[in-house]
């Protein structure tokens, strides 16, 4: 969050009397203690369910533009885009939260994809705004509210919960007209937001450089309907209604085959990288580090750091003593269990915490030549950061000290 936005939440809780404050810190508890477990639905080294959202739908139109609302442009495309995957990449199994006009509540959706255990939930929308000329795609993952704009897109989408009956129940009082009850989703991060970061970049690109779409690029906001969702998730908005020609581009065939298109070209890129990769965190650019905290920098600093002791050797070095070698082919954040099934193929699956990260290797071997020829099978495999790392004691010790013996 920017130091404007900062200032114009603190404002807004400050003017709030004790009471409501009061209240409202029991909002964000709420919130907070009813985030499902962290249950890594991203499990497994594939991608194989996905599940795509039409927002809105039934007696909930939300946009309306001069011609058309929201609802149904977003469920052709949502349909399309599930069209193409199924017959493009027939591995992947395609749910929809809802297939015709009829309204779902925010948390069903979520719940939705819980329940399926989808490893990509993809939210499609439309906007609209008093400004008729404001137009242009973006596609938002979970998050802070950087500016005013975004923060008025999560109400206008937030505002669904409005037609819920139990809506108190299932968000504990939460009120999407109050700025104040933003502060309480400012709080909350998603485990999964450098994926989903990396999925929106991929639907942008797709949307602007094949489909010619003005790139409004990828934000973060407080959207109900990603919260809850344990796996990489995005809200797509296509474009806005409130803009005479786009609505005209929106409501066409040819212009929601082109949206759907985009979408399902950046998921099927997204699916190539994660299951090539076959590991977390993946590797982000620098434009999509930008939009996340500076400890995923930070992290990636110490990986590549690591990777430069990636070097064959000039001579054969055997171990002695206590010495061995070993091939790293992993680093992450967060600890992986060693009996997780991405490992099952891999020889003598080993874990060390190093620099604040956990690191993952395969093998153990007396020379330097068994270990590199080790590591060119694992680059095979589709590790393509596999480096040899030396162990004394089981302590890792640098190449450089094996190459002074």
């Amino acid at each position: 969050m920017d130091y404007s936005m900062q200032i114009y939440f603190q404002k807004a809780f400050i003017q709030l009397s004790k009471l409501e404050r009061l209240q409202w810190l029991f909002v964000v508890a709420l919130l907070i203690f009813s985030l499902p477990g962290e249950t890594l639905a991203q499990r497994g080294s594939k991608i194989r369910t996905v599940v795509i959202d039409p927002g809105h739908g039934g007696k909930d139109p939300g946009a309306i533009g001069r011609r058309v609302k929201e609802k149904d442009i977003v469920l052709d495309v949502a349909l399309l885009t599930g069209k193409y995957i199924k017959q493009n990449l027939p591995d992947v199994k395609v749910i929809y939260t809802r297939t015709k006009d009829e309204f779902i509540e925010l948390h069903r959706r979520a719940a939705i994809a819980n329940e399926n255990n989808a490893d990509v939930f993809i939210s499609i929308h439309c906007n609209s705004v008093g400004n008729p000329s404001v137009y242009g795609a973006e596609t938002f993952v979970m998050g802070d509210h950087r500016n005013k704009a975004n923060l008025e897109v999560a109400k206008l989408e937030n505002a669904a919960i409005l037609l819920e009956e139990n809506a108190d129940d299932q968000y504990g009082g939460f009120d999407p007209n109050s700025t104040a009850a933003y502060i309480a989703l400012s709080l909350y991060q998603s485990t999964y937001k450098s994926q989903s970061i990396m999925l929106a970049q991929k639907i942008q690109e797709q949307f602007t450089k094949r489909v010619g779409r003005k790139d409004r690029s990828v934000q973060q906001a407080g959207f109900l309907v990603l919260y809850k969702t344990t796996m990489p998730s995005v809200l797509v908005e296509l474009g806005f209604i409130s803009h005479a020609n786009e609505e005209g581009f929106l409501m066409s065939e040819e212009g929601k085959a082109y949206m759907a298109s985009a979408v399902y070209r950046a998921f099927k890129e997204y699916k190539i990288e994660y299951e090539r990769e076959n590991a977390l965190p993946p590797q982000l650019t620098e434009k999509q580090k930008a939009i996340l905290v500076p400890d995923i920098v930070k992290q990636e600093q110490i990986a590549q750091q690591d990777r430069k002791e990636d070097v064959v050797l000039e001579k054969t070095v055997p171990a002695t003593g206590s010495l061995v070698f070993k091939v790293q082919f992993m680093t992450s954040p967060r600890k992986i269990e060693l009996s997780d099934k991405r490992f099952s193929k891999l020889q003598t699956v080993e874990m060390y915490e190093h620099n604040g990260l956990y690191k993952y290797t395969s093998g153990k071997f007396s020379t330097t030549n068994a270990a590199q020829k080790h590591q060119q099978q694992l680059k095979q495999q589709g590790y393509s950061d596999a480096f040899v790392v030396a162990f004394e004691n089981n302590r890792r010790i640098s190449m450089d000290e094996v190459r002074k013996r």
